[in-house]
């Protein structure tokens, strides 16, 4: 990985890109990044109620899982109010509780209720338990003697398909609940779960829901590729056993371990898997699911920041997955609940927030930490009762017992913020169940918050000096996880803790959110005044619009060899500010003022100057029309490089080939498939040579065949480098890079960072414009129309607000949900001058004349997007053809046609435009002339035939009746003949009814 520990990177001390982040990986020339998986979390008790009430103690190994379930007596399963009873799915089989509990070294029936501990009086829990004793006594007669039950269970598992070899002590021992090491407190922890299952069944316990993100965990870089790598070194290990065992006879001698291995099988399983995107599954051993491994997205910083933060929850199919997609409360602070792709993927990809922390696995043992708090030890003993202490679990295993859990848990906190715990440590206390839950498993998303008690600790701090780190290891911020918030009041910002109750109760804050924005994620945080629109224009903004906006990738285009990339020629900052792009910022002194600067990178634009007005009909229905004055000084203004590869076999692969006319090399022939002019002998073309579409790009030939590359139809450019070099395959390589100057032209797509999209309609020149007392032009005039449906009027405030930050006024932030008011932004646009509402007295460009009504303008900040219409154009009058059906060709680089599919047919049916159809699908598609007989009605063949006197002629002839007269040529498509002659090959002769028109 990239910038990891082990990568030479790491202590470099230059970056190979200042934008660069690191975090993903090179295979093969591509850069690979995972997306994080959500699964479902191993370390707690699962109790459901979806197909009868079951409590599941999980794990990744298959043998070590137990599954108590609540199960109907009877045979006759119609039975309504039959006897339930408990039972226990383990290794495969179906054990009755109450015998397991004996197997477990449990003396009486006294002693098992003791130490299920239900409280309270209810009839059917005693139905249930004395349901559980008879299917006992029913199943092993005297199973409370002495190892009876014992020897009862191992009877049961050995009777299974796939038994273990162990014995049945060791069964239990490595089998059940193996991070208990003694027997009765094995039969603690069953108690403890059938207490569960049974507070359950009365309603006095939640089931779990899976949906919560307290039950799920994701698996990044670390958990995947150890998954994977466990597959591949098992193959490598199977290997090598059947190797080693060829040495094993007699007259054979063994060698060194390394000649049996071959480590080349997890090198290539590995490539394979991050190629092909298919990743080995979490629990199915042969399958692969794809969806875990991505390319990673360089049309910006900001994209290529936002791929690096996003999870996926894999579904089994893409249908109906209940309520899965929809937001959970648990996602609050941790997940963006507006960042998620419209589609099939909706709701299932998610983005973290802005402050959302996925927590890494602690390795240091934290029980003894544990012990100096008051915690007991668990006492290897059933008949010593527990009541009234509270249970302590760590990962879900139960480690101890308290007396008071509330001084307990403050004191482990306390810890925490004194740096004696790790940062990530997650308490949680639950005062219903009776329990302290402790996590420090990897996979948690935590969310940093400010503690209020400790807020006063920043006096301490010297001015400026104080760093995320800092602040966390003087206890003033604090990771919170999704459990433990449960147990927080969480002031929405400082101002809500210094708020006047006026005579009420004052509110008792535990912790503080550091920013309203940073609930959304980071694509959602940087759109001005997100808070005023409408849903749907942030998502569109955040997951389409942002990612596809032109900016400046990397600050080393030069050594990078891209396949494509674009370059914005100036790119801007906005002119308003968000706490999201402060915090990504970094300090900056250039203006002699000591304050932070939004990082460039993360913006991709220009600020334009918007004017919201018709105009002459050209910027309606989203389009919009541009100044082109502005656009032949640069705006907007882009490059767009691609680049084409090559390779062939080095001077050692190729003494290994067996004849020289195989050999490909590098050079320049007279080529038959397009034209050489601009190469020089070596076979590339110079720096700065001009390419058209038809020409050849890299000259690669052998002794008797040319297989040089050539550019394909729409492709041109200035040859922008020349790289030549080698991969690990043993195979050199040229890279030909093309740059191409795009300015804006007509049909190009444009947008606001508040999903207003719209295409180019209209270039009008600048003194047609209208223009206002001072002189100033708009740059890009957009459709009133596009505001009253769409629900943005957030770009109408950024407008105001940007006015009047450039007219020196001082309210420059933006930040959603904590945005300056309507007042305050009218009153600066006032005192800078302008009318109150934004809007401005302009005069007719054309004519001089005053415009009757005012005009709103103001700067706004656009994108300029990938998609272009010169990389969307299709034409073609006649062109090349399939050699099969004989019908146009599909691809548009190779100069194809345009599909007119079956609901096209339809459209030109309803108008009963006839002859239009016959021209499009027959007349310029694949027209052709057979000959039909009329007599048999069957095809007729042209054919050279004998007729006497040693005289042959070639002409139409019926074989079947044996004749050349009542032959007729009929115009049918080609596709309709090949279909003919198909089924003829298949025995199934068609027949023609022929008309003379």
């Amino acid at each position: 990985m990239v910038k990891s520990d082990i990568c030479w990177m790491k202590g470099s001390e230059k970056d190979d890109c200042d934008f660069d982040q690191g975090g993903y990986f090179l295979i093969k020339g591509a850069e690979k990044i995972f997306i994080a998986q959500e699964q479902i979390c191993m370390k707690r008790l699962w109790v459901s109620n979806n197909q009868g009430w079951t409590v599941a103690y999980k794990s990744e190994m298959k043998r070590n899982r137990l599954i108590i379930r609540l199960e109907g007596m009877s045979k006759d399963e119609d039975i309504k109010g039959v006897e339930k009873a408990l039972v226990v799915y383990f290794l495969s089989t179906k054990i009755p509780l109450w015998i397991l509990f004996f197997a477990l070294g449990v003396s009486s029936d006294k002693e098992v209720v003791n130490l299920i501990d239900y409280s309270g009086d209810n009839a059917s829990i005693l139905n249930i338990l004395i349901a559980t004793i008879h299917d006992a006594d029913d199943q092993c007669k005297g199973f409370r003697k002495e190892k009876t039950a014992l020897s009862h269970v191992n009877k049961l598992i050995k009777a299974t398909q796939f038994p273990p070899e162990e014995s049945i002590d060791k069964c239990i021992s490595m089998y059940l609940f193996p991070s208990l090491d003694s027997s009765k407190k094995k039969a603690r922890f069953l108690g403890y779960m059938v207490k569960c299952l049974l507070q359950a069944y009365t309603g006095h316990r939640k089931c779990e829901n899976r949906d919560n993100f307290r039950n799920k965990r994701l698996e990044l870089a670390s958990e995947l590729l150890e998954r994977e790598l466990k597959v591949h070194i098992a193959h490598a290990r199977r290997r090598m056993a059947k190797t080693l065992q060829r040495d094993l006879r007699e007259d054979r001698a063994v060698r060194q371990i390394d000649y049996y291995l071959d480590a080349s099988i997890v090198t290539n399983g590995l490539s394979r898997a991050f190629s092909t995107g298919a990743w080995s599954h979490p629990y199915k051993r042969m399958e692969r699911i794809s969806g875990v491994v991505a390319n990673l997205g360089r049309a910006n910083p900001l994209q290529t920041m936002v791929d690096l933060r996003r999870a996926r929850q894999q579904v089994q199919y893409t249908g109906k997955v209940g309520d899965a997609r929809y937001p959970h409360p648990s996602h609050w602070g941790r997940v963006c609940y507006l960042s998620t792709p419209d589609g099939e993927n909706c709701g299932l990809v998610k983005n973290l927030s802005a402050t959302g922390l996925v927590s890494t696995n602690i390795l240091e043992p934290i029980v003894d930490q544990l012990f100096d708090c008051g915690m007991e030890k668990l006492v290897d003993d059933t008949s010593f009762s527990l009541e009234g202490k509270h249970k302590i679990f760590i990962n879900g295993d139960w480690v101890g017992v308290c007396e008071d859990s509330l001084s307990f848990v403050l004191e482990l906190r306390d810890k925490r913020r004194r740096k004696e715990l790790p940062h990530q440590v997650e308490i949680k206390r639950d005062e219903q169940e009776g329990e302290v839950r402790i996590f420090t498993d990897s996979g948690r998303i935590l969310r940093p918050l400010l503690v209020v008690e400790n807020l006063s600790r920043v006096k301490s701090f010297k001015a400026k000096s104080y760093s995320f780190q800092s602040l966390l290891d003087k206890g003033i911020l604090e990771l919170v996880g999704i459990e433990e918030e449960e147990d927080c009041r969480v002031a929405w910002g400082i101002k809500y803790l210094l708020k006047d109750t006026e005579g009420k109760k004052p509110v008792k804050y535990t912790h503080c959110e550091l920013d309203k924005s940073f609930l959304l994620g980071l694509s959602c945080g940087l759109i001005p005044f997100a808070n005023h629109n409408h849903a749907r224009r942030i998502l569109y903004q955040a997951q389409k619009h942002s990612q596809q906006a032109i900016g400046f990738p990397t600050t080393n285009p030069n050594i990078r060899v891209d396949t494509l990339t674009h370059q914005l020629f100036y790119p801007q900052r906005p002119l308003f500010r968000t706490m999201t792009a402060d915090c990504l910022g970094k300090p900056d002194y250039h203006f002699g003022k000591n304050e932070i600067l939004p990082r460039p990178e993360i913006f991709n634009g220009q600020n334009a100057i918007v004017a919201v007005n018709v105009h002459q009909g050209y910027n309606q229905e989203d389009s919009l029309v541009m100044n082109r004055a502005s656009m032949e000084r640069g705006m907007f203004r882009s490059e767009h490089i691609r680049s084409y590869k090559a390779e062939v076999d080095n001077k050692e692969t190729q003494d290994k080939r067996r004849k020289a006319d195989d050999l490909v090399n590098f050079g320049k022939v007279p080529s038959k498939i397009g034209r050489v002019d601009c190469l020089d002998d070596d076979g590339f073309p110079y720096v700065g040579a001009n390419l058209q579409s038809g020409d050849i790009v890299i000259g690669k030939c052998t002794e008797s065949a040319d297989h040089s590359i050539k550019l394909k139809h729409t492709e041109r450019g200035m040859v922008q480098k020349v790289v030549l070099s080698s991969n690990d395959d043993g195979k050199n390589f040229a890279v030909v890079s093309l740059r191409q100057i795009r300015s804006p032209t007509l049909g190009d797509k444009f947008s606001s960072m508040h999903g207003q999209k719209g295409v180019l309609g209209f270039l009008e020149s600048q003194e047609n414009f209208p223009f206002t007392i001072q002189g100033i032009v708009p740059d890009v005039v957009i459709n009133p129309h596009a505001f009253p449906s769409r629900q943005t009027p957030a770009q109408l405030l950024e407008a105001a607000l940007g006015k009047g930050i450039a007219c020196g006024g001082l309210k420059k932030y933006a930040t959603p949900f904590s945005t300056p008011s309507f007042d305050a932004i009218t009153e600066q646009l006032h005192r800078a001058g302008f009318s109150k509402s934004g809007m401005e007295r302009v005069y007719n460009g054309r004519t001089g004349e005053m415009v009757r009504s005012l005009i709103f303008m103001g700067p706004t900040f656009y994108q300029r997007l990938v998609h272009m219409a010169e990389d969307k154009v299709k034409f073609r009058n006649t062109g090349p053809v399939h050699p099969l059906t004989r019908q146009p060709v599909a691809d548009r680089k190779r100069f194809g046609g345009i599909k007119f599919g079956e609901m096209e047919r339809d459209c030109l049916i309803a108008h009963g435009a006839s002859a239009n159809l016959h021209e499009r699908l027959f007349t310029l598609s694949d027209s052709s002339q057979v000959h039909v007989c009329r007599k048999c009605k069957n095809v007729a063949s042209v054919i050279q035939r004998s007729v006497g006197n040693g005289r042959k002629v070639r002409g139409p002839y019926c074989r079947l009746c044996e004749t050349e007269g009542d032959i007729v040529k009929v115009a049918v498509p080609y596709g309709a003949k090949l279909l003919c002659q198909e089924l003829f090959s298949m025995g199934i002769c068609l027949k023609f009814e022929t008309e003379l028109c």
